[in-house]
């Protein structure tokens, strides 16, 4: 679209939209913004991007960010994350390289939670800690002096997934997007099967390629990690 048919007006308000939604609180009006931003023409959202970039997430007080489904938090977040997000947070992580997620759990050594490359999206093994607590569900799989511990294959299992969950669609993809997974289980005999089963209620539609690794310990102490590839 060429300078002399954009249409400033509508620049502006989005402008005003955005800061407005971080000041709202009824429920309703914040509703009604959303539906406002999600119809605003793409060349509109483009030119937002084009123009402020990520320095304007941050002064916006979060209130873009959790629009484009990057920056999802606090009462904003649950609201209006992924609404415009879905049409263009590609456009504010669409470089080459690695991306720490704030919303998923703490990586444990000197690497991103994922690395794209063009069209692909590379995630680290991701683990069944809780954000922020580190919580592992199910309990650890032994104690502080190494005496093993009983624990739930499936509930790790579970937040193993829907961690690699939070990770891709605060990137701006998602599980559908799957296209190969890497397993890891410190027990075979003992957990492939409740693995498997819980594996199967979020993979058996999606059916990405997969393998399903044997290793003798991990780096906390838990029984299941998974490493993906997604499409961007």
């Amino acid at each position: 679209m060429s300078e002399d048919q954009f249409d400033e007006s509508k620049f502006s308000q989005l402008l005003e939209w955005i800061y407005e939604v971080d000041q709202v609180t009824d429920p309703e009006a914040r509703s009604r913004l959303v539906g406002q931003l999600k119809s605003m023409p793409q060349d509109i959202v483009d030119k937002m991007y084009n123009d402020y970039g990520k320095s304007f997430l941050s002064s916006a007080g979060g209130a873009m960010g959790a629009a484009a489904g990057v920056a999802v938090g606090g009462p904003v977040g649950g609201i209006v994350g992924g609404v415009v997000g879905k049409k263009t947070a590609g456009k504010l992580v669409t470089n080459n390289g690695p991306f720490k997620s704030e919303l998923g759990p703490s990586a444990v050594g000197a690497y991103p939670h994922l690395h794209r490359v063009g069209d692909l999206i590379f995630v680290s093994g991701i683990g069944p800690r809780k954000p922020v607590t580190n919580e592992i569900p199910g309990g650890p799989i032994k104690d502080e002096n190494g005496n093993p511990l009983d624990y739930d294959i499936k509930a790790q299992t579970r937040l193993v997934i829907e961690n690699i969950r939070i990770i891709l669609e605060e990137y701006g993809s998602s599980l559908e997007n799957v296209v190969d997974v890497y397993s890891m289980l410190v027990d075979m005999d003992r957990d492939f099967a409740g693995y498997n089963e819980v594996y199967a209620e979020y993979f058996s539609e999606i059916l990405p390629s997969r393998t399903t690794c044997s290793v003798l310990a991990l780096p906390t102490p838990i029984a299941v990690e998974l490493k993906v590839i997604a499409k961007a």
